[in-house]
């Protein structure tokens, strides 16, 4: 039957492979390489012409599409001006692969509805992305830290792969509803490096449908976007539940890189710290916070990042002691981005390589 069914049914994820397949075909490969020459040629040869640009590609090209660690730990190995201009033509420019990935719209998690007993309105929404940064509009519970949120946990293997996690929300000066993210995490590039990555999405309100809001009200819903290393990706983030204190946060994302034929989602738990909330090791806190993930569909052991709960002093893999004493020694480049673009950034700061 499994047999019969592979022969008689496509797969879309071998008719958008971004490399040449025997399931394409001779004529579709070829149809795919000479579009690629038509339309970026210049970006080619620039890639081919270099040997660690070209290398890049190689290694690219010979991972398993599905491996997403994998790729963007050779992406930041090989980081430059030649390896992004050459993704910005290809895929994302003329989309040579014919790759159209959407956003996934299920599992349907529904927005916070209420914090504190009250419902939650735009201001709240601010604050929950806001968190603990040290800015006027912080929440009165913040503790004003350099960062919004570190991650614990999150449903993804990339949450395994690259630790100390930092998300730092700050409003946009350039719109009066629009935020900036900047992520800040650890990466070990594939020479054995240890370095700092950060990248740059603008954030925008996000209308979501009856069915996953309590009210009128969709605030807690957000539009991430970015064009990181050439590519344009889309993510669709929710706002599960926030710890009344503020001590954690519960997000859901769900996103694509559509010209590359990727999409992805899971959940998040935050903390001011990146440990497990200290209140929520047992009791009350621990089953909301076990709800709030099961809203998005997601159970404890799911979960990548945390270690054992029943132990008296609960450690996330995320911040390992190992990799503090590195941060100790090569302090996180927090400092927002701002209003310009992440190339302009990196450009300006030369690197955060360790």
């Amino acid at each position: 039957f499994f047999a019969v069914h592979a022969l008689c049914t496509d797969i879309d994820i071998v008719r958008h492979d971004v490399n040449p397949s025997w399931e394409k075909g001779p004529v579709r490969n070829a149809l795919e390489f000479a579009k690629m020459l038509r339309c970026c040629g210049p970006e080619i040869f620039a890639v081919v012409s270099d040997p660690e640009t070209k290398k890049a590609v190689d290694m690219l090209n010979a991972l398993d599409l599905r491996d997403q660690v994998g790729s963007y730990r050779v992406i930041v190995s090989f980081e430059s001006k030649k390896l992004e201009d050459f993704s910005l033509c290809v895929l994302q420019r003329n989309n040579c692969f014919d790759c159209d990935a959407p956003i996934l719209d299920k599992p349907r998690v529904p927005l916070i509805a209420q914090w504190r007993g009250r419902s939650v309105d735009d201001a709240a929404a601010r604050k929950f992305l806001i968190g603990h940064l040290d800015h006027p509009e912080a929440d009165e519970r913040s503790e004003r830290l350099r960062h919004s949120w570190k991650v614990v946990c999150g449903a993804n293997p990339a949450y395994d792969a690259f630790p100390e996690q930092h998300q730092i929300y700050y409003p946009s000066k350039g719109s009066s509803s629009a935020m900036w993210y900047d992520p800040v995490f650890k990466v070990e590039t594939v020479d054995g490096r240890k370095v700092w990555c950060k990248r740059h999405y603008r954030c925008t309100p996000r209308t979501v449908r009856d069915d996953v809001r309590a009210s009128a009200s969709s605030a807690g819903a957000w539009t991430l976007s970015t064009l990181d290393n050439g590519i344009v990706s889309l993510e669709h983030w929710t706002t599960v539940d926030v710890a009344d204190d503020l001590s954690w946060i519960v997000f859901h994302y769900t996103g694509a890189a559509r010209n590359v034929g990727q999409s992805y989602l899971g959940g998040l738990l935050c903390s001011a710290d990146g440990s497990w909330p200290a209140a929520a090791r047992s009791g009350p806190e621990l089953e909301r916070i076990r709800e709030a993930l099961r809203k998005c569909d997601l159970e404890f052991w799911e979960l990548y990042g945390h270690g054992r709960l029943d132990v008296p002093e609960p450690r996330s893999y995320m911040w390992s002691d190992q990799d503090g004493a590195w941060e100790q020694a090569n302090p996180a480049p927090l400092d927002p981005i701002g209003e310009m673009s992440v190339t302009s950034w990196r450009e300006a700061s030369s690197g955060v390589a360790a």
